[in-house]
């Protein structure tokens, strides 16, 4: 008889657990220190083959995405402007779209994404889990410093004032 007000606490707590993750995301935590910048090969949404070896003696801010995430949707305007706001001091976003490329294209140009835009089909839990998102949950955040290692990781939405604390102690 109690069984049924046990699965039902239990469903309530994990659902706002969850909701909790959504509604406030997680504080940076530190990623895995095998990363590395270099290690990231991934088509761009045009189909040409991108490494992160040519983004290397820059800080690099990887944002995993997709366009049916409402929070990765609500974060690329701030990945604009800091992009726009901090590129000349070194700063270079990349999106990796957990996607189709025809949708992360043509989202992409709606949106106007003014940085890299890269896409990922096969392996993208593995690429999240190797940047320190056990969950490969979206959306996600990785920062890599001028030597294209791991410095910071971010789970959850981000505001301009997250984007600034993540990377400018490493411009």
């Amino acid at each position: 008889m109690r069984l049924p007000y046990i699965l039902l606490s239990v469903l309530a707590l994990t659902l706002g657990a969850l909701f909790g993750l959504y509604r406030f995301g997680l504080p940076p935590f530190s990623g895995s220190p095998e990363a590395r910048l270099a290690e990231i090969s991934l088509p761009d949404v045009d189909g040409k083959l991108q490494n992160g070896e040519q983004w290397l003696g820059n800080v690099v801010l990887v944002n995993h995405w997709a366009s049916w995430c409402p929070p990765c949707v609500r974060e690329i305007p701030v990945l604009v402007d800091a992009q726009e706001r901090l590129g000349d001091r070194g700063l270079i976003v990349v999106g990796i779209a957990h996607d189709v490329p025809e949708a992360a294209r043509t989202f992409g140009d709606q949106v106007g994404i003014n940085y890299p835009s890269l896409v990922v089909s096969a392996g993208s839990a593995e690429l999240m889990i190797s940047q320190g998102n056990p969950q490969s949950a979206l959306p996600f955040t990785a920062v890599f410093d001028r030597d294209g290692q791991l410095a910071e990781s971010w789970l959850g939405e981000m505001d301009s004032e997250d984007v600034s604390s993540l990377v400018e102690p490493l411009l």
